[in-house]
């Protein structure tokens, strides 16, 4: 005893030399059962034998020949530890594999041992102990994981994890921000298994990661965000996520409409947020908010009527539930019945519109809206801005409408004869008698570009080639008529000749001053201009459409370029020249088939680049796609310097800023031909994949990737952000990224020997050290460098511990069945029913009658069935039969008998097994080597011989 006692002093002011007092308690509540609930797993359960819903509590399982144990404190007297049976003032120690202490109980907490390691808990910090109880890492960290085989540990340290030796010093790169935690298991190199944060990146590559204080779930308007607290109450921040809306409701649902306000639920009903995130309408008690289009809103009120708010949140009328129920929108427009009369409300009215009674919608084509009278005549019209057309204010000739169309947002009206007239959304009548009349004559045309301002549309020939004192011409925005009999046609010089889908925003640019025409008449091409005047350039055989801002001219065999001025640009005598970029035309200098392109300056009046090139494209920002000859296609700029090499297969763009390009060379299936994606800089952005997509979504984000692989690409082409097994959400200015967990293998000196994957990994085993993996491109055995050793077949693959075969589960003819094929691929053995690996000789199977029963080296099935059966370990197997666990031998005949509520598996000659009430650590012929059991309201260890070895003495109050 006296020795005993003189270890715990010594290793008391051991701990005392580190600042630690022998008054600290280690303070446990709670149940005093020695049975702790297990997560269960079939498959684990199968191939651990540990089937047992409960692990061993008083005793944990032995692990380098130690088991954790908890008893009352070696730091306090006997007589003050409370004999209620709370744990109070017990710690944790750990006994040696023959049920002696080896290491007294003074811990708060503790792991277990793993390659002579313990992490224990002192004063609240983490460190590791020796199998001999001495401080090998001082307590620091504020949790800790388990030693890996490598020799290093994860341990946390101001919420930030670090690898550590066995010394405690840090090991390694500092793990990146996005890691939210590192599992490190066993092999050489080390499993390791990286979860990640919920990140937020915003368009300018600033990160920010979730947590528990504030998280993003929608964007609003602009700068503000909706986000969720920790409490799961929804407010609104902005960009610096400071909160400007508190967070009291239990829902904000924003709709994807632009200038629609969103709703908010909370403690007063439901209400309206404005566009700088305030509430509208808290004291109203609405019970509930529905988006009426993009100009109202529905709000019901309790009493079962309803109210329309206009787009501010602002009430414009009140309708009963019949009146409700009775309405319909047209576009924005909404109708009532009301009082026997058809009421209208329109977006920016303030108060709804009588439009009368007996009428019925007729025709409806983008918020404009035709009404008939009971004689189904049409009496009236009403617009998206709400004017209504009737009586005296209706354009003439309504009662003749037959048809209506809507085109580049402007009513046009038809009756039988033809034309009627054009109306605005305001209900003005835009065409002049004069133009009217040209109309019946003539076909009047729709233009291929609306821009505001410009034409509304082309006199042309009609149908019926009648003769025409107006001649062609067109139809100006004022209403009146720009023409000349002499004209034959007049031809839309921009936007009408096919430009490619990325040169309309150029396009889109063009004001109504600059738009040009062509008119044609018996000498020639006229040019004219925006308001329909010939300008000053003498009469054309041809002109083409403008191109970047030049159209192609042709007049006494002599090509010339032309500005939209007018002004003229010699060029050389090329056979073929075609406008690429402003100011610049590519072309070609004979017919010859093989001819090559060049580029030629007409501004500057100098050739740019000789003609080399087999095909060269329309140039943005400075860029197009050229070619060389087959395979030798790249990106140039107008230098003539290659951004993208010639020597891929195909180029495409994306945007101004991206290509898309094919890899060069022979190819059985051109959709599986290898493409990578390029910045305007000539930098890939990603790998040469088979069938790799690239385009924009609806956020203007683009992405890219395959069935396999994705990347978010930056708007300006700079980065590619790796989402191989991640998804993202868009939210205004930032995207919020949840990453899937991978894995990868560590070295010893910490550093990723297989980068981390989206794969499944196992722990790497034997000489040469062999691990399996399993993607979605199917499982494989690698080598400790990631290199596949051998290609699997498909299958549900798994290498159970200490089993020296592969596994695959599988179904074949309604039966199931287990494959065991070797590291080199090759099939050993196969065997009905679900059955787990081989140990000792053995495997156990699953019946169909839901028992298990042992398998031999031929996979016949050997010796009694079992409600559960485990693996051998040193010839015992644990057994549940009766109702409670034993251990059989290799012939299936119980070596000890079912008595307990959980077991662990032999290691050197030692297992521990565990009843309600205690326990026990047990030799191969069950014998008793040490137990712990509650006496007196205490943990206590007893000795193989039934003598009491801790605590030292009980309790006063106890009798014993």
């Amino acid at each position: 005893m006296k020795s005993r006692a003189l270890r715990i002093t010594r290793l008391a002011c051991a701990l005392g030399a580190l600042g630690v007092s022998l008054s600290a308690q280690a303070q446990y509540g709670g149940d005093a059962a020695c049975l702790e609930n297990a997560p269960y797993d079939n498959y684990a359960a199968l191939d651990s034998g540990l089937g047992s819903p409960y692990i061993n509590g008083c005793i944990r399982a032995l692990s380098d020949q130690r088991a954790a144990v908890l008893l009352p404190s070696a730091l306090e007297g006997a007589g003050r530890v409370p004999g209620d049976g709370s744990l109070r003032r017990h710690a944790w120690g750990f006994l040696d594999q023959n049920g002696r202490l080896a290491i007294p109980p003074i811990f708060e907490a503790v792991r277990d041992f793993r390659h002579g390691l313990a992490a224990v808990k002192w004063q609240g910090l983490w460190g590791f102990i020796d199998s001999r109880g001495r401080m090998a890492v001082r307590p620091q960290f504020h949790a800790v994981q388990d030693f890996a085989e490598i020799g290093l540990a994860v341990a946390t340290l101001d919420g930030r994890q670090e690898l550590i030796d066995r010394q405690g010093n840090r090991v390694g790169e500092p793990l990146d921000e996005s890691v939210a935690s590192l599992n490190l298991q066993d092999g050489i190199p080390a499993l390791a298994t990286v979860d990640y944060k919920l990140e937020y990146r915003s368009n300018t590559g600033e990160r920010r990661y979730g947590d528990s204080r504030i998280q993003l779930t929608g964007a609003f308007g602009k700068g503000l965000y909706v986000a969720m607290s920790d409490e799961g109450r929804y407010g609104l921040v902005d960009q610096q996520w400071n909160w400007v809306l508190e967070p009291v409701y239990q829902d904000i649902s924003v709709s994807r409409d632009e200038g629609v306000l969103a709703t908010a639920y909370g403690p007063r009903g439901a209400v309206l947020l404005d566009a700088e995130g305030k509430p509208v309408g808290e004291d109203q008690n609405y019970q509930d908010l529905a988006p009426l289009g993009k100009a109202f809103w529905s709000a019901e009120l309790s009493r079962g009527s309803y109210v329309i708010l206009n787009a501010a949140g602002a009430p414009v009328a009140k309708l009963k539930s019949d009146e409700a129920y009775g309405s319909k929108r047209y576009g924005d427009i909404l109708l009532y019945p009301s009082g026997g009369k058809l009421m209208a409300l329109a977006p920016g009215r303030s108060e709804p519109l009588a439009l009368g009674a007996d009428l019925s919608v007729a025709a409806d084509d983008e918020g404009y809206v035709l009404f008939t009278n009971a004689e189904r005549v049409p009496v009236g019209l009403l617009t998206p801005t709400g004017a209504w057309l009737h009586g005296d204010t209706a354009p003439a000739g309504l009662d003749e409408v037959g048809r209506m169309e809507v085109q580049q947002g402007k009513l046009w009206l038809f009756k039988e004869a033809g034309l009627l007239n054009v109306l605005d959304g305001e209900g003005r009548v835009l065409l002049k008698p004069e133009a009217v009349a040209a109309a019946q004559e003539m076909a009047l045309k729709q233009l291929p570009l609306d821009v505001p301002g410009g034409a509304l549309g082309l006199l042309a020939q009609g149908y019926c080639h009648c003769s025409s004192e107006t001649g062609a011409g067109l139809v100006l925005a004022d209403g009146s008529i720009a023409a000349d009999p002499s004209w034959t046609a007049v031809i839309p010089l921009d936007g009408a000749d096919g430009y490619d889908d990325y040169m309309a925003p150029a396009q889109s640019d063009l004001k109504a001053e600059q738009l040009r025409y062509a008119a044609e008449t018996a000498d020639g091409m006229r040019l004219l201009d925006a308001a329909g005047k010939p300008m000053d350039l003498p009469v054309q055989q041809h002109i083409g459409a403008f191109r970047h801002g030049y159209a192609l001219t042709y007049a006494g065999g002599v090509n010339r370029m032309i500005d939209r001025n007018g002004k003229t640009y010699a060029l050389p005598d090329y056979f073929e020249t075609e406008v690429v970029a402003p100011g610049v035309v590519r072309f070609l200098k004979t017919a010859a088939e093989d001819a090559r392109w060049g580029l030629y300056d007409f501004v500057a009046g100098k050739e740019l680049l000789p003609p080399r090139y087999q095909t060269i494209g329309d140039f943005q920002d400075g860029q197009a796609i050229a070619s060389l000859g087959p395979d030798r296609v790249g990106i140039v700029d107008r230098q003539g310097q290659w951004i993208v090499p010639a020597s891929h297969h195909a180029a495409e763009r994306v945007n101004a800023q991206l290509w898309k390009v094919q890899q060069a060379g022979p190819q059985q299936d051109e959709y599986k031909r290898p493409t990578a994606l390029f910045n305007a800089q000539g930098r890939a952005l990603t790998a040469f994949l088979p069938g790799l997509q690239a385009g924009a979504d609806e956020d203007g984000a683009v992405t890219a990737g395959d069935a396999t692989h994705r990347w978010i690409v930056s708007p300006d082409g700079s980065a590619a952000l790796d989402m191989e097994d991640a998804n993202y959400t868009r939210l205004g200015d930032w995207m919020a990224i949840r990453r899937a967990q991978r894995s990868g293998y560590l070295n010893a000196q910490g550093e990723w020997q297989i980068a981390p994957g989206s794969a499944v990994a196992g722990t790497f085993r034997g000489s040469p050290a062999r691990a399996l993996l399993t993607g979605n491109d199917g499982a494989r055995v690698i080598d400790a460098q990631g290199k596949t050793v051998t290609a699997l077949p498909a299958g549900e693959w798994s290498w159970p511990i200490g089993s020296p075969s592969l596994l695959r589960r599988y179904y074949a003819n309604d039966r199931q069945k287990t494959d065991y094929t070797g590291l080199d691929g090759k099939a050993r053995l196969t065997v009905n029913g679900n059955a787990s690996g081989f140990s000792e000789g053995f495997a156990v199977a699953h019946l169909s009658s839901n028992a298990m029963r042992a398998i031999d080296g031929k996979g016949a099935l050997t010796g009694p069935a079992f409600d559960s059966l485990g693996p051998l370990r040193e010839g015992l197997a644990p057994v549940y039969t009766d109702s409670a666990y034993g251990y059989a031998n290799n012939e299936g005949q119980l070596a000890i008998l079912p008595a307990y509520d959980a077991v662990s598996l032999f290691q050197d000659q030692r297992a521990v097994v565990s009843t309600m009430e205690m326990s026990m650590i047990i030799d191969p012929t069950g014998r008793q080597v040490a137990r712990v059991e509650m006496e007196c309201g205490v943990r206590t260890l007893y000795g193989s011989h039934n003598q009491r070895l801790w605590p030292l003495t009980l309790p006063k109050r106890c009798r014993k």
